[in-house]
């Protein structure tokens, strides 16, 4: 495929979170950085098998760890350019078990029913308030095979600071606490076999746009789909 360099504008009144950058002018590993710790142990140890998406997999920051225990990869997004760098970086070994697709989370996800064996999402749930939320875990279930898995993480308690100093929201983002997270997370999932894994981190985006560093704690969600 050619390479996309065209930025995907942000509109954040639509909940469209994109950088608004061309992800080839950014190098080649993930401009969010090679990955959280805790997320990494969680999937070299974890059994992973069969078809996953990689939801919101932006530039890839995690796909390779998917790529390297699926049987099959495909890795969602809004954003064109980071999706175009994500292929193009991706190896011919794993060309051949790899995809991309680009979609607007918010609206019915361009899958059939019972799709995935599993759904891995990171970085982008928080971002969404409630009501919103509500209808992307619900796309989630329906595009999830049963018995299936999940695993997503979920910031909370978020403090983003500019290298000037200044506070970094974006748009009406609902900024969770950690309690209303679990709370939320286990009535949206009360139909699944779930662990919380709580974790926090420090870390500076500088590639980002604005560049800032953050600070916050979250949930690793791993959640198993009963047959139904």
């Amino acid at each position: 495929m050619d390479k996309i360099t065209k930025p995907t504008k942000p509109e954040e009144e639509k909940y469209i979170f994109t950088e608004g950058i061309d992800y080839f002018t950014t190098g080649k590993t993930s401009i969010w950085g090679f990955g959280d710790k805790d997320t990494e142990r969680l999937l070299k140890k974890i059994e992973i098998h069969g078809k996953w998406l990689n939801l919101a997999a932006g530039d890839g920051r995690y796909n390779l760890n998917l790529l390297e225990k699926a049987d099959f990869v495909v890795a969602g997004d809004i954003d064109e350019s980071a999706l175009s760098k994500l292929w193009h970086n991706t190896s011919e070994e794993y060309k051949s078990k790899s995809s991309i697709k680009a979609f607007d989370i918010t609206k019915k996800f361009p899958f059939e029913n019972n799709s995935f064996d599993g759904i891995f999402c990171t970085g982008t749930l928080h971002l969404f308030p409630k009501e919103v939320l509500r209808k992307i875990i619900s796309e989630i279930d329906r595009i999830l095979k049963s018995n299936g898995k999940i695993i997503i993480d979920f910031a909370t308690d978020i403090k983003r600071t500019s290298p000037n100093g200044k506070l970094v929201t974006f748009g009406k983002e609902p900024l969770y606490t950690l309690e209303d997270a679990k709370i939320i997370l286990k009535n949206f999932f009360r139909k699944y076999q779930i662990e919380m894994r709580e974790s926090e981190v420090v870390e500076d985006f500088e590639a980002a746009n604005p560049p800032y560093t953050l600070n916050c704690r979250f949930i690793i969600l791993i959640a198993n789909k009963k047959w139904r």
